[in-house]
């Protein structure tokens, strides 16, 4: 694995934020993990998650932009191995709930490990705009 030091690409306030970072890329250049962060009052959770398919977690984000007025029900997105699971749904904003699980706890016979969720408030427009652009380009590997 590559490690390459990024921007971040986050979403809320100091009330509650979501952030990605530190993306790992194999040798050929794909991006294997992603780290995220849910930050807020009296939490602070991280966890490395495994990428299958980087365009599907952009995408995710960018239809969520491109449609900023607002869209019927729940709009999910859950890695390859369940570790990130995204919730949003339009209420006048954006209601983004995040569910971090660690790795032992979604083990059935294991009683240990952990999980944090939150719901992140996100404003339509720039700010998502802004994440939107900021993640596709944490996501992508700069070759020299």
């Amino acid at each position: 694995m590559i490690d390459e030091p990024r921007l971040t690409a986050s979403l809320g306030d100091a009330g509650m934020s979501i952030a990605f970072s530190d993306p790992q890329f194999d040798a050929a250049g794909t991006l294997r993990y992603l780290q995220v962060r849910l930050h807020g009052n009296q939490l602070d959770a991280r966890l490395t998650f495994y990428v299958y398919d980087v365009a599907e977690i952009v995408r995710y984000f960018q239809g969520l932009d491109e449609e900023w007025r607002g869209w019927p029900g729940e709009r999910r997105f859950e890695s390859v191995e369940s570790e990130l699971q995204l919730s949003a749904r339009h209420a006048g904003r954006i209601e983004l709930s995040a569910r971090l699980t660690g790795e032992a706890a979604r083990e059935i016979s294991s009683h240990v490990g952990w999980t944090a969720q939150a719901i992140v408030g996100v404003e339509p427009g720039e700010e998502l705009s802004r994440f939107v652009r900021d993640l596709d380009a944490l996501t992508t590997r700069v070759t020299a």
